[in-house]
């Protein structure tokens, strides 16, 4: 197993969650806003309301926004690619 394997595993395991492609692709869309004057990203209600509960972002004056976990959890899956 590679080094980034290794480290993909375990932070996959260790929060136990396991994104699907689509909400991966939805933090992806939030996580490229460039500032908060950018229009809001508009992703599923079902990824947003999961992404929200697992701490990766958080709505914030009407638009979501992303935490530093979910920052940590974009380069977790580049790091596997």
């Amino acid at each position: 197993m590679r080094i980034a394997e290794a480290v993909h595993a375990e932070v996959m395991t260790s929060e136990g969650e396991v994104l699907t492609h689509a909400e991966f692709a939805s933090l992806l869309l939030v996580g490229h806003l460039r500032s908060a004057f950018d229009p809001p990203a508009e992703i599923p209600a079902e990824h947003s309301a999961r992404l929200i509960a697992l701490g990766y972002m958080i709505e914030l004056a009407g638009s979501l926004r992303m935490t530093t976990q979910g920052r940590i959890r974009i380069y977790a899956g580049q790091l596997a690619s």
